[in-house]
């Protein structure tokens, strides 16, 4: 195995004791001495990677959700689009692959630490705002082809569809009886999209 390869297995190993460890215990109560040693790693290989918890915790949301946009990057530069279809597609994705992966759940607990973690609200307010961005921009070219009716701009809307993502994960969190996948549903009524499998709005 090459440096950059076991280089990369540690980072993987280390985020996932991370995020189960932050899941159970909480971001505050998680120290960097019970994340190596769940993952079976010293903290210098901790810090070969990372230069503090708050680095970490940044580095497991923004690689649990950055996926999303490069899939709709993607969608966008496709000559053969489907943006409607590949917009459901990849939402489906992140939406249950942010959630079995932690990303969205620590998204949360980083929000609501926030205030105590200056780096850290000041990175997601940079991470949320670049999202927010490119998720307005993908939104614009649904309304001017036709596919998102909604009468509201592009980056309310954008600004409404990360606020409906959080707030069923967190609500999927405390009871799961209430179904992740259902935000799609809500997220094309906001859009003003017709739903392919109904042919409804």
């Amino acid at each position: 195995m090459g440096n950059l390869e076991q280089s990369q297995q540690t980072i993987q190993k280390l985020m996932k004791s991370g995020v189960e460890l932050f899941s159970r215990k909480g971001y505050s109560n998680t120290s960097i001495d019970q994340i190596v040693k769940h993952a079976g790693y010293s903290k210098g290989g901790f810090y070969a990677h990372f230069n503090s918890k708050e680095e970490f915790l940044l580095k497991i949301i923004k690689d649990g959700i950055d996926f999303y946009f490069d899939d709709l990057k993607s969608a966008l530069e496709h000559k053969e689009r489907n943006l409607l279809e590949n917009f459901l597609n990849y939402s489906l994705r992140l939406v249950n692959e942010a959630y079995e992966q932690g990303a969205s759940l620590l998204l949360i607990q980083g929000c609501m630490n926030s205030n105590d973690l200056p780096m850290v609200k000041d990175r997601l307010i940079t991470q949320m705002e670049e999202w927010r961005q490119f998720l307005a921009r993908f939104i614009q070219v649904m309304k001017d082809e036709g596919i998102a009716k909604s009468p509201l701009d592009a980056r309310t809307l954008s600004t409404a569809c990360m606020a409906i993502f959080n707030g069923y994960n967190l609500q999927h969190f405390v009871d799961e009886r209430i179904p992740l996948e259902e935000m799609m549903t809500v997220v094309l009524e906001l859009l003003q999209i017709e739903n392919p499998k109904t042919g409804r709005k």
